[in-house]
């Protein structure tokens, strides 16, 4: 009766893994607990920086389309890093929670005030969860809620640096065969880019109208109702001049784009060519 024997990495017969493997295997472990992270140091940043102090919220509700649209988009920025949906569900919901706590008002000094501020936090985490969590498919997805995220941000930040990046990564996996469909991907994420740029300005356009005393004795729809209405009129009468301009303020930045996509480009021929070669190689030692 034979002994059974074992084999080790290191044995001569044992399959070894290509330095390639083992980094993408590595990068496996280490990313999901780094993204946590990471997502949980740029939720505030990504919707608010430059609009209140840190880990404060614009918690008035003259102020409820810059909460609105800072916590959407910081909440699809988490979506977009961390896959793991209770993860992400936690760190919006404990840092949308902190915020209420030093910020939220004791009570109402304007009619329906807390209801709104909460329905509007509420709704900013829900929407931007789902907005982000489809940015984990490839590249593509991940370029369009980075742009969705730059048109929605209020904050201080650059947000044309971010489209640029946006614009290059369809390169990430461009090829000589599908040279037409990377282009559409990248007029497709400038045109999403542009959308939720109008949506958010009209946002902010509608808001406007909310003054103190303006809403006494309405209820909330009939609030809603005078938001929409000169939010809808910004979005009809002045789509084209407001794309004109989000379009002059990117082109400075293009350069990244153009820079970016070649890197991408030249990394992804430098890949290709050692896979070949590796393949060539084990076919001649087979």
């Amino acid at each position: 009766m034979s002994t059974p024997t074992t084999t080790t990495l290191d044995s001569p017969g044992a399959p070894t893994q290509r330095p390639g493997e083992r980094a993408a295997a590595l990068a496996h472990k280490v990313w999901p607990p780094l993204a946590i992270l990471l997502a949980a140091a740029l939720w505030w940043p990504v919707g608010f920086a430059g609009v209140t102090s840190w880990l404060h919220l614009p918690l008035s509700v003259f102020d409820g389309d810059v909460l609105f649209l800072g916590a959407t988009a910081a909440a699809a920025s988490v979506s977009l890093l961390v896959r793991s949906p209770w993860p992400r569900f936690a760190i919006v919901v404990v840092f949308s929670g902190l915020g209420w706590l030093l910020d939220a008002p004791a009570s109402d000094e304007y009619p329906h005030e807390r209801a709104v501020l909460a329905i509007l936090l509420g709704a900013a985490a829900f929407v931007g969860i789902v907005l982000g969590a489809r940015g984990s498919k490839g590249p593509v997805a991940a370029a369009t809620v980075l742009t969705v995220v730059a048109a929605l941000s209020p904050a201080s930040w650059p947000t044309e640096a971010a489209v640029a990046v946006a614009l290059a990564l369809p390169f990430a996996v461009a090829t000589w065969q599908r040279v037409a469909p990377t282009i559409l991907s990248v007029l497709r994420l400038a045109l999403t880019w542009l959308v939720f740029a109008l949506l958010a300005r009209a946002l902010s356009y509608g808001w406007d109208v909310v003054r103190p005393g303006s809403g006494g004795g309405l209820t909330l729809r009939e609030q809603a109702r005078r938001v929409a209405e000169p939010a809808w009129d910004f979005v009809r009468t002045q789509w084209w001049t407001w794309s004109q301009i989000q379009l002059e303020q990117l082109v400075p930045w293009l350069w990244v784009t153009v820079l970016l996509a070649v890197i991408l480009v030249a990394l992804r021929v430098v890949l290709a060519r050692r896979r070949a070669r590796t393949r060539l190689a084990e076919q001649d030692r087979g």
